[in-house]
């Protein structure tokens, strides 16, 4: 089986809105998924411009369909899997299922802000060979407070120029904020079946590599970080670090041949610098299990000296912050 399958064409003669908003669920948390729908609900154009639908990999606890108004359940789409297939095949499955022109895989957790489709669409139609757009976020926690931002990739909208360093070096985007182009998709195949951390990684650096970026610094889309989201799970075993290292071997190629392997340092040495933030922060959370997790991963990922630096570095900058 292919590591990352292809994404099929649409037949001929099937109707076509611009936008397809394909929400996939697993347990949903029932508040959370509300407000999701609520925030492209309150954008609605209407089903001739876009395609709303919830793709559920087979959650047992949880009907994702009792977050839907009443007014709502006849707007948006639904399927199920038939067993539970795992991310990569589910956010598959919502590729494949999408008939619009520009597809967003929005989190179920996650939100977007007034004007995210309108100020996406602006920004297509003003540079029609972008393959993907992409706009700035906010980090929110549990209860919707902002506690965070992402940094600029570019002050003006426009095409990503250098996007080795912002997609690459280090990721400056995330998903919920992003739409692509479904024939985008569909000449680089879905989601790697064989990641669950870094699946988005992978593909965001498959589409930076061979598609124009287009972005906007505007602030439209929000992501939720809570205790129960799943990459929670994947910090306190150190899986994410693993997998990030994976993605940067992987990816190796897609760079040109003179950039590819300080590329790949310089990635290794920003996300060794991830890890150890991520294992200060759970030793202020008496996590300890989280944070030998992280540092064992990221001397994997580099050295036991990257990491002793790394962590001298990160103790003078949060002294000199007191």
């Amino acid at each position: 089986m292919r590591d990352h399958p292809p994404i099929s064409p649409l037949p001929a003669g099937t109707t076509r809105p611009f936008w397809s908003v394909m929400i996939p669920t697993r347990e949903p948390h029932p508040d959370y998924l509300r407000r999701t729908l609520a925030s492209v609900l309150e954008q609605d154009p209407g089903p001739e411009a876009m395609q709303i639908a919830l793709v559920d990999d087979c959650s047992s606890r949880v009907d994702p369909r009792q977050s839907l108004r009443a007014d709502a359940r006849a707007r948006v789409g639904w399927s199920r899997q038939a067993r539970h297939v795992g991310i990569g095949r589910n956010w598959n499955t919502c590729i494949e299922q999408a008939r619009g022109q520009w597809v967003h895989i929005l989190h179920q957790d996650d939100l977007v802000l007034p004007g995210f489709y309108l100020r996406l669409r602006s920004g297509i139609d003003a540079s029609p060979s972008a393959g993907a757009a992409v706009c700035r976020d906010v980090v929110i926690d549990a209860d919707g407070r902002r506690v965070g931002g992402q940094r600029l990739l570019r002050p003006t909208p426009g095409i990503v120029e250098d996007w080795i360093e912002h997609v690459f070096v280090g990721l400056a985007l995330r998903a919920s904020a992003l739409v692509v182009k479904r024939s985008t998709y569909e000449g680089l195949d879905g989601f790697r079946l064989d990641l669950q951390y870094a699946l988005d990684w992978d593909m965001w650096k498959r589409i930076a590599a061979a598609v124009p970026l287009w972005y906007t610094p505007d602030e439209l889309a929000c992501y939720r970080r809570h205790a129960d989201s799943a990459s929670v799970g994947f910090q306190r075993r150190g899986a994410n670090i693993a997998e990030i290292g994976r993605s940067i071997a992987l990816s190796e190629s897609l760079l040109p041949p003179e950039l590819a392997a300080a590329t790949s340092r310089r990635a290794r040495q920003n996300y060794t610098r991830y890890a150890t933030d991520l294992a200060w922060r759970a030793l202020a959370q008496r996590d300890l299990q989280s944070a030998l997790a992280q540092l064992c991963a990221a001397r994997r990922l580099t050295s036991t000296l990257a990491v002793a630096q790394a962590l001298g570095r990160l103790a003078r900058a949060r002294a000199l912050s007191r």
